[in-house]
């Protein structure tokens, strides 16, 4: 094959891969939302443990005041390891209030605090158990089971361009 077509063939995929890395402002992203325990006060909301997570629509939601999905690993050690993950809108909603024509009123700003990827939250050694916080910004990005879903996204993308050149 022509050397035109394999440029052509890396630069689509390169660009596919960038364009699921731009957070779309004007759509609204939805997520995967599963808790890893039962929440401690009551909620109207639907409650949805990862322990029975199946990627199915039940635990779709969509993320109004949100441009990025989430998802949180915990490892305790307490005597014997726990692991727990959760999955959710980023929180990103941001209520103001703003003096206008002489009187307040209340708006909603979405703040745009994250970047695509994964870290684990520096506590200093103060506690027995380690937080890893995940951020994706393209719909059910949130969906894999271990933290390497952006290492994994980026290794088949370089194992792709290469295996064509």
């Amino acid at each position: 094959m022509s050397e035109g077509y394999y440029f052509n063939l890396i630069s689509a995929v390169m660009c596919f891969v960038l364009l699921q890395s731009i957070p779309n402002a004007e759509a609204t992203i939805r997520c995967y939302k599963c808790l890893a325990t039962l929440p401690t006060f009551y909620t109207n909301e639907t409650i949805r443990l990862c322990k029975d997570f199946d990627y199915s629509d039940k635990f779709i939601v969509d993320c109004p005041y949100s441009t990025y999905c989430t998802k949180k690993f915990t490892t305790a050690n307490i005597p014997t390891t726990i692991n727990g993950t959760e999955r959710d809108c980023a929180s990103q909603k941001q209520v103001i209030q703003n003096y206008k024509n002489g009187r307040w009123q209340q708006e909603v700003e979405i703040e745009e605090p994250y970047q695509p990827g994964c870290h684990k939250v520096d506590d200093k050694g103060t506690r027995t158990s380690t937080i890893e916080n995940c951020y994706c910004n393209y719909d059910l990005c949130n969906s894999a089971t271990t933290a390497t879903t952006g290492f994994l996204t980026a290794l088949f993308t370089t194992v792709i361009v290469y295996a064509i050149v």
